[in-house]
């Protein structure tokens, strides 16, 4: 079994060393287990081309049954712990920067609380890549801002969020609290990187108003949504962002919400699945649990 999950690790994470950390292990100790798969199977499971490790047609058929293996082991241990009434197992979800920075951290330690025998994990990413760890199973839920056209993965409403423009406390903005929809146009931005949410819901916007970002004063685009509040907590400019992950800043002062007359931002959250391998029963317990609680955790 352990040889198994790691297989899958190094395939999902194209790499030894990646896979190593993700496991624990020495890179060594991965290298050892691969070899001993191959010898069981007579076969090359792994190539290298360029700087990735990559299957081969061997390899992503082991890999393709291993997968089915693994989960069928994690639902049997689900399963014999279902049996004595409490959950059990690993969970491991991923959420774009919006949920995943404010709301998700709450729900999974609410439901942490409710089943203290599970091991739970999220993965910060923007919504691009964690609709391919999604898609690639290595995580059963994500939590993302955009939808993808693709037939192996299902997405539904999740949550209603709003992007607000944010600048700092010190900002000649903060003391008006309302912009002309022109004064966004020139202001100093910092985006956040393409293929985040945000970013996607801000281009659908201008595009709407013959616009596009080129047009904007656009002076960073930074990764997640953490870089580009602590850049413009600093006075590097403003921001559009989710209210999800600035609850905390808007409360304390550290930044203050701008409203932008005829410009309001909405987007759909959604909750992310990949069709082809059904959930297990506590990343559907976990599903339940987090339509019943968002309301309170997101404080709507």
């Amino acid at each position: 079994m352990d040889e198994l999950t790691t297989l899958c690790r190094v395939i999902e994470a194209k790499s030894f060393s990646r896979a190593a950390e993700t496991l624990g292990l020495t890179q060594p100790a991965v290298s050892m287990q691969i070899k001993a798969l191959e010898e069981a199977y007579g076969a090359e499971l792994l190539h290298r081309s360029g700087f990735e490790i990559l299957p081969t047609e061997v390899g992503r058929l082991v890999y393709e049954y291993a997968c089915q293996i693994l989960r069928l082991y994690e639902e049997s241990q689900q399963q014999v712990q279902s049996l004595s009434g409490r959950l059990a197992g690993s969970l491991w979800i991923g959420a774009s920067s919006g949920p995943g920075e404010g709301l998700l951290p709450v729900l999974l330690g609410k439901f942490k609380q409710e089943h203290p025998a599970i091991r739970v994990g999220l993965r910060v990413g923007d919504s691009r890549e964690i609709l391919e760890a999604v898609f690639s199973r290595q995580l059963e839920l994500g939590f993302v801002g955009r939808l993808r056209r693709d037939r192996h993965l299902t997405f539904e409403p999740f949550l209603n969020d709003q992007l607000v423009l944010v600048a700092p406390a010190s900002h000649p903005w903060a003391r008006v609290r309302t912009i002309p929809y022109e004064e966004l146009l020139t202001a100093p931005l910092i985006l956040q990187q393409q293929g985040s949410g945000a970013t996607s819901v801000l281009q659908d916007a201008l595009r709407e108003q013959g616009l596009s970002l080129r047009e904007l004063n656009v002076v960073m685009e930074l990764g997640l949504q953490e870089s580009a509040k602590a850049a413009v907590q600093a006075g590097f400019g403003v921001t559009l962002i989710s209210r999800l992950g600035v609850r905390e800043e808007l409360e304390t002062g550290k930044l203050v919400e701008i409203d932008v007359e005829g410009f309001a931002l909405r987007r759909q959250i959604y909750v992310c699945y990949n069709r082809s391998a059904p959930l297990s029963s506590l990343a559907q317990t976990f599903l339940d649990f987090a339509n019943q609680a968002k309301g309170g955790a997101s404080g709507g």
